[in-house]
């Protein structure tokens, strides 16, 4: 591992690498379910301080990117900051937390995820989301692979 990863980022050390992306958008609202393929990239960045993560996928014909920032690691709370842009022009603010058993936790306005590893080099990432941050519905799910 990286000696100069900032303490309190060494925790998401699983995340880094290059990910092959496939998923399903949940049918909902007289939308019908759709399939989703690319890849997600995780990198340390400045120091350790942070993770750069890329997404590129194609989402119903379309190219979706994004750039996310994790790191902001509040040694208080155990939560990491996290700031997402994408090509459509949305800018989302999140925080995330690991749990006992090592799933992180994503809690944004309306949005909710937890990724897990299930394999050495295989994740999962179950999303949900919300009108109201109350009552939750299932939205996506992905998994990742190396």
């Amino acid at each position: 591992m990286n000696k100069s990863i900032q303490p309190g980022m060494e925790s998401l050390h699983f995340l880094i690498g290059r990910w092959n992306t496939e998923g399903e958008i949940k049918a909902r609202e007289g939308n019908a379910a759709s399939k989703f393929t690319g890849t997600d990239s995780y990198e340390w960045i400045l120091d350790g301080h942070y993770i750069l993560h890329k997404v590129e996928v194609t989402m119903n014909n379309k190219k979706v990117e994004a750039f996310e920032i994790i790191g902001g690691f509040d040694p208080e709370t155990k939560r990491y900051k996290m700031r997402s842009f994408d090509n459509q022009g949305i800018f989302t603010e999140m925080e995330g937390y690991l749990d006992e058993r090592g799933a992180f936790h994503i809690l944004g306005d309306k949005m909710r995820a937890q990724l897990s590893v299930i394999a050495k080099n295989t994740m999962t990432a179950h999303w949900e989301n919300s009108k109201d941050n109350q009552k939750w519905a299932p939205w996506m799910e992905l998994t990742l692979s190396k």
